[in-house]
């Protein structure tokens, strides 16, 4: 009896641990869109909270974000998010957020930015999204719509240094 008692508590134990580790998915899904009557685009991303957390470098109260996880925030993607028109970088800053607790799921949106594109123009998005925690573990899915030159489109980024290119 003794010895069943401790063979249900190592297999808890072992199955306590696993619980405990992060979800085995390890992805980024963003959108950019540009609209041609404002002259702007919008860009917004969601990441899983606890990978994001840990690209940071610490946790974040999602719920309410304070002054510096804002600037972390704008910091983390100025580093490994850019959009270049013709080698132009566009900044961003953050706009709102929203947390989806039973997905673990913040999505960042951010601030429209002036932005005109014209036939062309060369388009250069690099998404290197928590690729310095998760290396090759780390998948980024871009969906990019340009109307008038193209209605949607769909990207992965599967390492550092992939690079979406586009000619309008």
């Amino acid at each position: 009896m003794k010895r069943r008692l401790h063979i249900v508590l190592l297999l808890l134990g072992v199955i306590s641990c696993f619980s405990s580790f992060t979800h085995p998915l390890k992805v980024t899904a963003s959108l950019i869109e540009y609209n041609e009557d404002a002259k702007n685009i919008r860009v917004e991303c969601k990441v899983f909270v606890d990978d994001f957390s840990q690209s940071i470098g610490r946790p974040m109260n999602v719920n309410n974000l304070s002054e510096r996880d804002i600037k972390d925030i704008e910091r983390y993607f100025r580093e490994f998010y850019v959009v270049m028109v013709n080698g132009k970088k566009y900044p961003f800053e953050y706009d709102s957020s929203y947390y989806e607790k039973s997905f673990n799921v913040l999505t960042i949106k951010f601030y429209e930015s002036d932005f005109t594109v014209k036939k062309g123009d060369k388009l250069e998005v690099k998404n290197a999204l928590l690729f310095d925690v998760f290396g090759f573990l780390q998948s980024n899915r871009m969906e990019l719509r340009f109307p008038p030159f193209f209605q949607s489109s769909y990207f992965e980024s599967t390492k550092v240094k992939d690079a979406i290119e586009h000619t309008f």
